[in-house]
């Protein structure tokens, strides 16, 4: 019963969102019962449907669109009850929905008895849509480089074409993102707090206004501010560059698409250790390759460096 709850919300959000997409402020305003509240932080609370229409007629005249709702979470309350959370982003603006509590009336619709939503970024003009992707340099740090407490295999040519994509990045001012990994552990065998070692690699160095993202486990999105930074950028889109292949570049891949943010990963930009399991031998090229596949099957795109700039510029 839960599961059949949660698919009629999500296809009522579903259709909420395809009406808002389409300029029918009106038929959005009526899927409010006409007792619904609503918090907007930081633009006040409206009680009924009447004052929860003004304020989207209102809104509606700056011309918002492209609304999308991301790592979107239901919770059933009970068969006639649930709510639902989300990240959202439009052309405008973007924020977080703390609550949208979703009521089944008598006429057997869903409708919205309770919004409760933030918004965290709000622009006078819409954000061009190439500001929508972002680059993500993933672990590029002194440690995995020779001389490093954990080199890869051929970490210098993967980070040579990073960091022709950030060169890119750099003189077109689109947004970049760079994972620092570092260890908690004092004992750590690499990325150690305070060591040369857990810098980023000097070539790759996060210049002034670029976000650094600290990570202390193989996840980039757990206990960090990188899902808060993609909301408040309005990113839609990530290019994934960085290491290693079959550790925390195939989990922040994962992790994204899973969150709703297209990937791709620039192949030629991805690094890995030799690795031994069992009686097996891989070289870093093989776990790459053997990685790439996997993220293929798990909805990324995987392109060249070249490719990809030829599909961008």
């Amino acid at each position: 019963m839960s599961q059949l709850i949660r698919n009629a919300v999500m296809q009522a959000s579903r259709q909420w969102i395809a009406l808002f997409n389409e300029g029918d402020t009106q038929a959005c305003i009526d899927r409010y019962l006409p007792d619904a509240s609503m918090q907007v932080s930081p633009f006040g609370s409206f009680a009924g449907r009447k004052a929860i229409g003004e304020f989207w007629l209102q809104f509606a005249q700056s011309k918002p669109g492209n609304l999308v709702y991301r790592n979107v979470q239901i919770k059933v309350l009970d068969e006639k009850q649930a709510v639902l959370s989300a990240n959202w982003s439009m052309n405008i603006c973007s924020g977080f929905i703390s609550k949208e509590l979703w009521t089944l009336a008598d006429d057997g619709q869903w409708y919205l008895q309770e919004d409760d939503f933030s918004v965290l970024t709000q622009l006078s003009t819409p954000l061009p849509d190439a500001q929508r992707t972002a680059l993500v340099l993933v672990d590029l740090q002194n440690d995995y480089f020779s001389g490093g407490r954990f080199e890869l295999q051929e970490t210098a040519q993967a980070a040579d074409q990073a960091k022709i994509l950030l060169d890119h990045f750099r003189e077109q001012q689109l947004p970049v993102i760079h994972i620092q990994h570092i260890f908690e552990d004092a004992d750590a065998p690499f990325f150690a707090a305070g060591s040369e070692g857990v810098e980023i690699e000097s070539r790759m160095a996060p210049a002034t206004g670029e976000t650094v993202i600290v990570k202390h486990q193989i996840d980039s999105f757990i206990n960090t501010a990188l899902e808060q930074t993609l909301v408040e950028l309005g990113i839609e889109k990530l290019v994934i560059t960085g290491a290693m292949a079959q550790a925390c570049v195939q989990t922040i891949c994962r992790s994204a698409v899973n969150k709703g943010y297209p990937c791709t990963v620039i192949e030629d930009a991805i690094a890995a250790p030799v690795l031994q399991y069992q009686d097996h031998s891989f070289t870093g090229k093989q776990i790459v390759a053997a990685n790439l596949l996997s993220l293929s099957f798990a909805g990324a795109e995987i392109q060249t460096t070249q490719a990809w700039l030829a599909d961008n510029c």
